[in-house]
């Protein structure tokens, strides 16, 4: 009879089939109960599987299976009892021979897969370890980015202060007064126009920012013509500060006027006005 719990040993007489019937039995009814032993057994299978696999067959050479057959007491016989009992004799000691290379086997490959889970739990460990630096590497490589963006940003706006500073400081620049259409309102406005850099700056002050789906639009009026100078929004303290180049074949502005108009702009002044400003004295 088995102990309560099989060993190693009994698992591997148990894969090969070397095992006595009745306690073969007896080992089938306990790991059909117990997960242990069963796991146990399953790794035995597993090692007689690669051992079978692993181990090419061949034929024993001639002088060998005599002296086997010599070593087991095999007496010559008549042709038939001859046949019998080599077969027998034959069948019982390959069955010994088979046993021990086979439990041999299976303790060395066991030790094999045994090695490669290990192997294969390391490998596992330094490929969680390379992905967790990936990550690390591709937030610091984000951070960058936004740093590098945030940088990129601060100098387009201190260059585009500083062209605002040079306009405001030429005598070919002219500012022009903002008033506000809504004598209510609190907004203030002013229209940096320098021929000189070609460019046009509007800047205003306690402006309401525009909800989703509205923007300020700037237009200037040519000849009875609106032009859009392009769209913009303030921020959420109604500060706006917008720049773009002087329209290029007009032959005099008249006025300018910031309305507010759907998120991508209009082709056509269509909404309420905010802000105008008197252009008649600039001249192309």
């Amino acid at each position: 009879m088995t102990p309560e719990h099989i060993s190693h040993e009994q698992a591997d007489e148990f894969a090969i089939g070397a095992m006595a019937p009745d306690v073969r039995t007896y080992v089938a009814f306990h790991i059909d109960s117990c997960a242990s032993c069963a796991e146990i057994v399953r790794e035995s299978e597993e090692a007689a599987a690669a051992l079978l696999l692993a181990v090419p067959r061949r034929q024993p050479p001639g002088r060998l299976r005599e002296n086997v057959l010599r070593s087991a007491g095999i007496r010559k016989a008549g042709p038939i009892g001859r046949i019998v009992q080599v077969a027998t004799a034959s069948a019982g000691v390959a069955a010994v021979i088979v046993a021990i290379a086979s439990f041999t086997g299976m303790v060395s490959v066991r030790d094999q897969m045994n090695g490669l889970r290990e192997e294969n739990g390391r490998l596992q460990t330094q490929i969680d370890d390379a992905l967790s630096q990936k990550v690390e590497i591709l937030a610091l490589t984000r951070e960058v980015q936004e740093q590098e963006q945030l940088t990129n940003d601060l100098k387009t706006a201190s260059r585009g202060d500083r062209d605002l500073i040079l306009a405001l400081s030429s005598p070919n620049a002219s500012v022009a007064e903002v008033i506000t259409v809504d004598p209510n309102q609190v907004a203030i406005g002013r229209l940096v126009w320098d021929a000189e850099q070609k460019k046009v700056w509007f800047i205003a002050a306690h402006l309401p920012q525009r909800p989703n789906g509205e923007t300020y639009q700037i237009w200037v009026n040519s000849g009875g013509r609106y032009v859009s100078l392009g769209t913009f929004n303030t921020d959420v303290s109604g500060f706006a500060r917008y720049e773009t180049f002087v329209p290029q074949g007009l032959a005099s502005y008249e006025s300018a006027v910031v309305t507010i108009e759907h998120a991508n702009g209009a082709l056509e002044r269509s909404g309420p006005s905010v802000f105008v400003s008197d252009l008649s004295r600039l001249r192309r």
